[in-house]
Protein backbone atom coordinates (compact mmCIF):
# COMPACT_ATOMS: atom_id res chain seq x y z
CA UNK A 1 0.00 0.00 0.00
CA UNK A 2 1.53 3.05 -0.91
CA UNK A 3 2.16 5.84 2.17
CA UNK A 4 0.01 8.85 0.85
CA UNK A 5 2.81 10.95 3.32
CA UNK A 6 5.71 12.00 0.86
CA UNK A 7 8.71 10.28 2.22
CA UNK A 8 10.75 13.69 3.65
CA UNK A 9 7.68 14.38 5.75
CA UNK A 10 7.65 10.49 7.01
CA UNK A 11 10.96 11.29 7.94
CA UNK A 12 10.71 14.65 10.53
CA UNK A 13 6.88 12.92 11.75
CA UNK A 14 7.56 9.15 11.56
CA UNK A 15 4.06 8.87 13.13
CA UNK A 16 2.20 11.16 10.83
CA UNK A 17 -1.26 9.94 9.96
CA UNK A 18 -2.94 10.93 6.70
CA UNK A 19 -5.53 12.73 8.83
CA UNK A 20 -2.35 14.31 10.49
CA UNK A 21 -0.67 15.02 6.48
CA UNK A 22 -3.88 16.49 5.66
CA UNK A 23 -3.80 19.35 8.62
CA UNK A 24 -0.39 19.86 8.16
CA UNK A 25 -1.21 20.79 4.34
CA UNK A 26 -4.27 22.64 5.40
CA UNK A 27 -1.55 24.92 7.21
CA UNK A 28 0.55 24.84 4.96
CA UNK A 29 -1.14 26.27 1.73
CA UNK A 30 -3.34 28.18 3.68
CA UNK A 31 -4.88 31.27 1.86
CA UNK A 32 -3.77 33.70 4.73
CA UNK A 33 -0.81 31.43 5.95
CA UNK A 34 2.55 33.61 7.33
CA UNK A 35 5.33 33.36 5.02
CA UNK A 36 6.83 29.79 6.18
CA UNK A 37 10.36 29.94 6.49
CA UNK A 38 11.08 26.51 8.24
CA UNK A 39 10.37 23.07 7.98
CA UNK A 40 11.08 20.99 11.18
CA UNK A 41 8.62 17.59 12.94
CA UNK A 42 8.29 16.12 16.12
CA UNK A 43 10.73 13.15 14.85
CA UNK A 44 8.53 11.06 17.56
CA UNK A 45 8.93 7.27 17.07
CA UNK A 46 7.11 4.12 18.02
CA UNK A 47 9.96 2.86 19.82
CA UNK A 48 8.70 6.19 22.11
CA UNK A 49 5.15 5.58 22.95
CA UNK A 50 5.67 3.39 26.04
CA UNK A 51 8.61 5.46 27.61
CA UNK A 52 5.66 8.59 26.79
CA UNK A 53 2.70 6.44 28.39
CA UNK A 54 4.56 5.38 31.44
CA UNK A 55 6.34 9.18 31.76
CA UNK A 56 2.41 10.38 32.42
CA UNK A 57 2.09 8.51 35.73
CA UNK A 58 4.99 10.38 37.05
CA UNK A 59 6.70 7.32 38.19
CA UNK A 60 8.68 7.59 41.82
CA UNK A 61 12.56 9.47 41.11
CA UNK A 62 15.33 9.08 43.07
CA UNK A 63 17.68 12.02 42.78
CA UNK A 64 20.28 10.35 44.50
CA UNK A 65 20.05 6.75 42.41
CA UNK A 66 19.99 9.30 38.93
CA UNK A 67 23.26 10.30 40.23
CA UNK A 68 24.60 6.43 40.63
CA UNK A 69 23.26 6.11 37.11
CA UNK A 70 25.30 8.44 35.52
CA UNK A 71 27.85 7.64 33.32
CA UNK A 72 29.68 10.82 32.40
CA UNK A 73 33.17 10.88 33.85
CA UNK A 74 33.17 14.19 34.14
CA UNK A 75 30.13 14.11 36.50
CA UNK A 76 31.29 11.33 38.10
CA UNK A 77 34.55 13.35 39.14
CA UNK A 78 32.45 15.77 40.47
CA UNK A 79 30.18 14.31 42.98
CA UNK A 80 31.02 14.11 46.63
CA UNK A 81 29.40 12.11 49.79
CA UNK A 82 27.65 15.11 51.22
CA UNK A 83 24.87 16.76 48.95
CA UNK A 84 26.09 20.59 49.03
CA UNK A 85 29.65 19.23 48.66
CA UNK A 86 29.38 18.75 44.99
CA UNK A 87 30.10 21.42 42.99
CA UNK A 88 27.57 22.92 40.68
CA UNK A 89 27.26 23.88 37.22
CA UNK A 90 26.83 26.38 34.96
CA UNK A 91 25.61 27.28 31.75
CA UNK A 92 29.04 27.60 30.62
CA UNK A 93 30.38 24.61 31.44
CA UNK A 94 28.20 23.55 28.40
CA UNK A 95 29.57 26.37 26.14
CA UNK A 96 32.88 25.30 27.09
CA UNK A 97 33.50 21.59 27.91
CA UNK A 98 29.90 19.61 26.11
CA UNK A 99 31.95 16.95 24.91
CA UNK A 100 32.87 16.24 29.04
CA UNK A 101 29.72 16.33 29.96
CA UNK A 102 27.66 14.23 27.33
CA UNK A 103 28.14 10.35 28.44
CA UNK A 104 30.87 9.08 26.17
CA UNK A 105 28.65 6.28 25.10
CA UNK A 106 25.62 7.93 24.64
CA UNK A 107 23.55 7.32 21.06
CA UNK A 108 23.83 9.98 18.73
CA UNK A 109 21.99 8.87 16.08
CA UNK A 110 18.79 10.74 17.30
CA UNK A 111 20.60 14.09 18.40
CA UNK A 112 18.54 17.10 17.13
CA UNK A 113 20.15 20.54 18.31
CA UNK A 114 18.71 23.88 19.99
CA UNK A 115 20.26 27.39 19.92
CA UNK A 116 19.65 29.55 22.49
CA UNK A 117 21.30 32.65 24.16
CA UNK A 118 20.24 32.08 27.57
CA UNK A 119 19.86 34.61 30.56
CA UNK A 120 23.15 34.74 31.53
CA UNK A 121 24.59 35.79 28.58
CA UNK A 122 26.21 32.12 26.52
CA UNK A 123 25.44 31.27 23.32
CA UNK A 124 24.65 27.64 23.11
CA UNK A 125 24.20 24.93 21.24
CA UNK A 126 22.30 22.26 23.23
CA UNK A 127 21.89 18.94 21.80
CA UNK A 128 18.32 17.28 23.03
CA UNK A 129 16.32 13.92 22.24
CA UNK A 130 12.87 14.06 20.37
CA UNK A 131 11.61 11.88 23.60
CA UNK A 132 12.82 14.40 25.82
CA UNK A 133 11.19 16.97 23.83
CA UNK A 134 8.01 15.15 23.72
CA UNK A 135 7.75 14.87 27.14
CA UNK A 136 7.67 18.49 28.10
CA UNK A 137 4.21 18.42 26.29
CA UNK A 138 3.10 15.61 28.95
CA UNK A 139 4.22 18.04 31.70
CA UNK A 140 2.07 21.04 29.71
CA UNK A 141 -0.71 18.97 30.38
CA UNK A 142 0.03 18.39 34.35
CA UNK A 143 0.37 22.02 34.62
CA UNK A 144 -3.14 22.33 32.49
CA UNK A 145 -4.87 20.03 34.72
CA UNK A 146 -3.99 21.37 37.72
CA UNK A 147 -5.73 24.33 36.14
CA UNK A 148 -8.70 22.58 35.36
CA UNK A 149 -7.79 22.73 31.77
CA UNK A 150 -7.91 18.92 29.91
CA UNK A 151 -8.12 20.09 26.63
CA UNK A 152 -9.08 17.41 23.85
CA UNK A 153 -6.64 17.24 20.85
CA UNK A 154 -7.70 16.38 17.07
CA UNK A 155 -6.56 16.47 13.92
CA UNK A 156 -9.45 18.63 13.50
CA UNK A 157 -7.65 22.41 14.90
CA UNK A 158 -4.23 23.42 16.10
CA UNK A 159 -3.30 21.93 19.66
CA UNK A 160 -1.12 25.31 20.26
CA UNK A 161 -0.17 28.57 18.19
CA UNK A 162 2.89 30.00 19.28
CA UNK A 163 3.27 33.81 18.78
CA UNK A 164 5.80 35.92 18.87
CA UNK A 165 6.71 39.47 17.55
CA UNK A 166 10.43 39.87 16.34
CA UNK A 167 12.01 41.79 13.46
CA UNK A 168 13.01 38.36 12.16
CA UNK A 169 12.65 34.55 13.68
CA UNK A 170 11.59 30.69 12.58
CA UNK A 171 7.62 30.68 11.11
CA UNK A 172 6.77 27.18 11.24
CA UNK A 173 3.92 24.58 11.08
CA UNK A 174 4.16 21.10 12.40
CA UNK A 175 2.01 18.16 13.63
CA UNK A 176 2.33 16.82 17.07
CA UNK A 177 1.90 13.16 17.53
CA UNK A 178 1.58 13.22 21.38
CA UNK A 179 -1.34 14.84 20.82
CA UNK A 180 -3.01 13.02 18.62
CA UNK A 181 -2.07 14.44 15.62
CA UNK A 182 -2.93 18.11 16.03
CA UNK A 183 -1.72 20.60 14.38
CA UNK A 184 0.78 23.67 15.91
CA UNK A 185 2.13 26.78 14.25
CA UNK A 186 4.60 29.30 14.84
CA UNK A 187 3.94 32.31 13.88
CA UNK A 188 5.22 36.16 13.96
CA UNK A 189 2.63 39.15 14.50
CA UNK A 190 4.68 41.82 12.13
CA UNK A 191 4.00 44.20 9.68
CA UNK A 192 4.72 41.38 6.72
CA UNK A 193 2.25 39.70 7.79
CA UNK A 194 -1.39 41.46 7.06
CA UNK A 195 -3.36 41.73 10.71
CA UNK A 196 -7.11 40.60 8.72
CA UNK A 197 -4.37 37.32 7.17
CA UNK A 198 -3.51 36.47 10.73
CA UNK A 199 -6.81 37.03 11.75
CA UNK A 200 -8.71 34.37 9.23
CA UNK A 201 -5.43 32.22 9.90
CA UNK A 202 -5.58 31.82 13.95
CA UNK A 203 -9.04 31.94 13.57
CA UNK A 204 -9.77 29.04 11.41
CA UNK A 205 -7.02 26.78 13.32
CA UNK A 206 -9.09 27.34 16.81
CA UNK A 207 -5.89 26.27 18.48
CA UNK A 208 -6.66 24.99 22.15
CA UNK A 209 -3.49 26.53 23.46
CA UNK A 210 -1.63 30.16 23.08
CA UNK A 211 2.17 29.94 23.93
CA UNK A 212 4.72 32.98 23.58
CA UNK A 213 6.43 35.57 25.43
CA UNK A 214 4.71 38.50 26.90
CA UNK A 215 5.37 41.12 24.50
CA UNK A 216 3.98 38.75 21.80
CA UNK A 217 0.75 37.91 23.98
CA UNK A 218 0.62 41.54 24.23
CA UNK A 219 0.59 41.71 20.28
CA UNK A 220 -1.65 39.46 20.34
CA UNK A 221 -4.39 41.11 21.88
CA UNK A 222 -3.47 44.35 19.85
CA UNK A 223 -4.14 42.65 16.44
CA UNK A 224 -7.11 41.41 18.36
CA UNK A 225 -6.38 37.68 17.10
CA UNK A 226 -10.11 36.15 16.96
CA UNK A 227 -8.88 33.01 19.12
CA UNK A 228 -10.69 31.00 22.56
CA UNK A 229 -8.08 29.50 23.71
CA UNK A 230 -8.33 26.78 26.62
CA UNK A 231 -5.32 28.17 28.46
CA UNK A 232 -2.53 30.92 27.87
CA UNK A 233 0.70 29.99 28.55
CA UNK A 234 3.52 32.52 28.56
CA UNK A 235 7.33 32.06 28.50
CA UNK A 236 10.67 32.66 28.24
CA UNK A 237 10.48 36.25 30.48
CA UNK A 238 8.72 37.43 33.42
CA UNK A 239 4.71 38.11 33.00
CA UNK A 240 4.01 41.25 34.61
CA UNK A 241 0.94 40.84 37.27
CA UNK A 242 -0.65 43.72 35.02
CA UNK A 243 -0.37 42.36 32.08
CA UNK A 244 -1.59 38.82 32.76
CA UNK A 245 -4.56 39.94 34.38
CA UNK A 246 -5.48 41.87 30.92
CA UNK A 247 -4.84 38.31 29.20
CA UNK A 248 -7.16 36.61 30.77
CA UNK A 249 -9.75 39.27 30.42
CA UNK A 250 -9.59 39.90 26.99
CA UNK A 251 -9.18 35.84 26.19
CA UNK A 252 -11.12 34.62 28.94
CA UNK A 253 -8.94 31.73 30.10
CA UNK A 254 -6.32 30.50 32.54
CA UNK A 255 -2.63 32.94 32.25
CA UNK A 256 -0.18 30.17 33.47
CA UNK A 257 3.00 31.61 33.82
CA UNK A 258 5.47 29.18 32.62
CA UNK A 259 8.60 28.52 34.11
CA UNK A 260 11.32 26.29 31.61
CA UNK A 261 14.99 26.98 30.26
CA UNK A 262 16.14 25.53 27.13
CA UNK A 263 19.10 23.28 29.29
CA UNK A 264 16.40 22.08 31.93
CA UNK A 265 12.91 21.48 29.77
CA UNK A 266 10.11 22.72 32.56
CA UNK A 267 10.78 23.64 35.77
CA UNK A 268 7.51 25.03 37.44
CA UNK A 269 4.54 26.85 36.85
CA UNK A 270 2.16 29.88 38.32
CA UNK A 271 -0.37 27.72 40.54
CA UNK A 272 -2.10 29.87 43.82
CA UNK A 273 0.48 31.87 45.47
CA UNK A 274 4.00 31.02 43.69
CA UNK A 275 4.89 28.50 41.52
CA UNK A 276 4.08 24.78 41.36
CA UNK A 277 7.28 22.14 40.41
CA UNK A 278 5.99 20.24 37.61
CA UNK A 279 8.93 18.11 36.79
CA UNK A 280 9.03 14.99 38.69
CA UNK A 281 12.42 13.76 37.75
CA UNK A 282 13.89 17.20 38.61
CA UNK A 283 15.53 18.12 41.71
CA UNK A 284 15.18 21.75 42.33
CA UNK A 285 16.74 23.94 45.17
CA UNK A 286 17.61 27.62 45.82
CA UNK A 287 21.30 27.92 46.22
CA UNK A 288 24.13 30.52 47.69
CA UNK A 289 27.17 32.21 45.67
CA UNK A 290 28.93 29.12 47.36
CA UNK A 291 26.61 26.60 46.44
CA UNK A 292 25.28 25.46 49.94
CA UNK A 293 21.48 25.26 49.84
CA UNK A 294 19.78 28.71 51.51
CA UNK A 295 17.30 28.22 54.28
CA UNK A 296 13.40 27.74 53.40
CA UNK A 297 12.41 31.68 52.10
CA UNK A 298 15.74 33.00 51.34
CA UNK A 299 16.61 34.16 48.12
CA UNK A 300 19.40 32.43 46.11
CA UNK A 301 20.14 31.15 42.67
CA UNK A 302 18.24 28.37 41.46
CA UNK A 303 19.89 25.02 40.68
CA UNK A 304 18.64 21.69 39.25
CA UNK A 305 19.36 18.11 39.13
CA UNK A 306 18.20 15.56 36.74
CA UNK A 307 15.91 16.08 33.68
CA UNK A 308 15.26 13.85 30.48
CA UNK A 309 18.05 14.79 28.33
CA UNK A 310 20.14 11.80 27.85
CA UNK A 311 22.99 13.80 25.85
CA UNK A 312 23.47 16.84 28.91
CA UNK A 313 22.74 15.31 32.79
CA UNK A 314 22.55 17.69 35.27
CA UNK A 315 23.80 17.85 38.44
CA UNK A 316 23.24 21.23 40.58
CA UNK A 317 23.34 23.12 37.38
CA UNK A 318 22.56 26.80 38.19
CA UNK A 319 19.93 28.41 35.78
CA UNK A 320 20.85 32.12 35.97
CA UNK A 321 17.77 32.97 37.59
CA UNK A 322 16.67 33.71 41.74
CA UNK A 323 14.39 32.43 43.37
CA UNK A 324 12.63 31.92 46.85
CA UNK A 325 11.62 28.54 48.38
CA UNK A 326 9.65 26.69 50.48
CA UNK A 327 7.49 23.11 51.44
CA UNK A 328 8.59 22.43 47.38
CA UNK A 329 7.31 25.12 45.75
CA UNK A 330 8.61 28.23 44.26
CA UNK A 331 7.64 30.88 46.11
CA UNK A 332 9.06 33.80 44.00
CA UNK A 333 11.82 34.03 41.25
CA UNK A 334 13.42 36.78 39.14
CA UNK A 335 13.80 35.39 35.64
CA UNK A 336 14.64 36.86 32.58
CA UNK A 337 13.12 40.39 33.02
CA UNK A 338 11.62 41.49 28.99
CA UNK A 339 13.95 44.09 27.81
CA UNK A 340 13.40 46.41 24.78
CA UNK A 341 16.08 48.64 23.54
CA UNK A 342 15.36 51.97 21.55
CA UNK A 343 16.14 52.60 17.57
CA UNK A 344 16.96 56.22 16.86
CA UNK A 345 13.75 56.70 15.17
CA UNK A 346 11.75 55.72 18.24
CA UNK A 347 10.97 52.19 17.42
CA UNK A 348 11.12 49.43 19.69
CA UNK A 349 13.65 46.73 19.53
CA UNK A 350 13.57 43.64 21.34
CA UNK A 351 16.39 41.67 22.78
CA UNK A 352 15.53 38.67 21.08
CA UNK A 353 16.09 40.28 17.46
CA UNK A 354 19.95 41.75 18.96
CA UNK A 355 20.49 38.02 19.90
CA UNK A 356 19.49 36.85 16.56
CA UNK A 357 22.18 39.35 15.45
CA UNK A 358 24.31 38.31 17.26
CA UNK A 359 24.13 34.51 16.52
CA UNK A 360 23.94 35.09 13.09
CA UNK A 361 27.00 37.49 12.70
CA UNK A 362 29.62 36.54 15.41
CA UNK A 363 30.92 33.74 16.92
CA UNK A 364 30.88 33.99 21.24
CA UNK A 365 30.92 32.69 24.48
CA UNK A 366 29.11 35.55 26.45
CA UNK A 367 27.47 38.87 25.94
CA UNK A 368 26.84 41.81 27.40
CA UNK A 369 24.91 44.96 25.58
CA UNK A 370 23.70 48.04 27.94
CA UNK A 371 21.93 50.83 26.19
CA UNK A 372 22.23 54.32 28.14
CA UNK A 373 19.08 56.67 28.79
CA UNK A 374 20.57 58.90 25.93
CA UNK A 375 20.58 55.73 23.58
CA UNK A 376 24.33 55.28 23.02
CA UNK A 377 24.65 51.25 23.24
CA UNK A 378 27.47 49.91 24.41
CA UNK A 379 28.34 45.54 23.54
CA UNK A 380 30.90 43.52 25.44
CA UNK A 381 31.75 39.95 23.49
CA UNK A 382 33.85 37.35 25.38
CA UNK A 383 35.34 35.31 21.72
CA UNK A 384 35.83 31.87 21.49
CA UNK A 385 39.14 31.07 21.97
CA UNK A 386 40.90 31.09 18.57
CA UNK A 387 37.81 32.09 16.52
CA UNK A 388 37.71 35.53 14.96
CA UNK A 389 34.82 37.84 15.19
CA UNK A 390 33.61 40.14 12.08
CA UNK A 391 33.04 43.60 13.99
CA UNK A 392 32.34 45.73 10.64
CA UNK A 393 29.90 43.06 10.04
CA UNK A 394 28.47 42.65 13.64
CA UNK A 395 28.23 46.17 13.79
CA UNK A 396 25.99 46.71 10.46
CA UNK A 397 23.70 44.53 11.16
CA UNK A 398 23.48 45.77 14.67
CA UNK A 399 23.09 49.30 13.02
CA UNK A 400 20.15 48.00 10.72
CA UNK A 401 18.12 47.23 14.14
CA UNK A 402 18.72 50.25 16.11
CA UNK A 403 19.52 52.43 13.08
CA UNK A 404 22.68 53.85 10.90
CA UNK A 405 22.95 56.59 13.45
CA UNK A 406 23.07 54.91 16.40
CA UNK A 407 25.76 55.23 18.90
CA UNK A 408 27.77 51.67 19.41
CA UNK A 409 30.53 50.68 20.57
CA UNK A 410 31.67 47.39 20.26
CA UNK A 411 34.03 45.85 22.54
CA UNK A 412 35.96 41.94 22.75
CA UNK A 413 36.72 40.83 26.10
CA UNK A 414 38.09 37.83 26.76
CA UNK A 415 37.65 38.47 30.34
CA UNK A 416 33.82 39.20 30.16
CA UNK A 417 32.27 37.46 33.32
CA UNK A 418 35.07 36.44 35.03
CA UNK A 419 34.12 38.46 37.46
CA UNK A 420 30.45 37.02 38.08
CA UNK A 421 26.96 36.94 36.46
CA UNK A 422 26.68 39.08 33.29
CA UNK A 423 23.54 40.61 32.10
CA UNK A 424 23.27 40.04 28.47
CA UNK A 425 20.67 43.08 28.22
CA UNK A 426 19.81 46.42 30.11
CA UNK A 427 18.36 49.48 28.99
CA UNK A 428 17.89 52.60 30.37
CA UNK A 429 15.54 54.05 27.61
CA UNK A 430 11.99 54.24 27.40
CA UNK A 431 10.01 52.34 24.69
CA UNK A 432 6.70 52.33 23.05
CA UNK A 433 4.81 50.05 20.54
CA UNK A 434 2.42 51.12 17.57
CA UNK A 435 -0.40 49.23 17.40
CA UNK A 436 -0.65 47.45 13.87
CA UNK A 437 -3.18 49.51 10.90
Amino acid sequence: MNDPVPADRRARNPLITPAGFALLKRMLEHADAPAWNWTTGDRVQTEDLPALDAFRTAPAWDRDAWVDAQRSPWLRARVRPAWHEIPTMSREDLVTRLVDVVPPDADLSRLIVYDTSGTTGHALRLPHHPLAVAQNQILAERALARHGVVPAFGPDRAACINVTAHVHTAVLANVFTVWNQAGFAKVNLQPGWRVESARRFTGELAPRLLTGYPAAHAEAMAWDLPVKPAAILSTAVTLEPALRARLAAHFGCPVIDWYSTTETGPIAFSHGEGYELVAHDLFVEVVDDAGAPVPDGAWGEIAVTGGRNPYVPLLRYRTGDRGRMAAGRLLAFEGRAPVAFRATDGAPVQAVDVGRVLRDTAAFVQHELVQAADGACALRLRPIPGVAIDVGALEHGLRALLGADAALTITLDPRLGEAGKVVPYASNVSTARTAPA
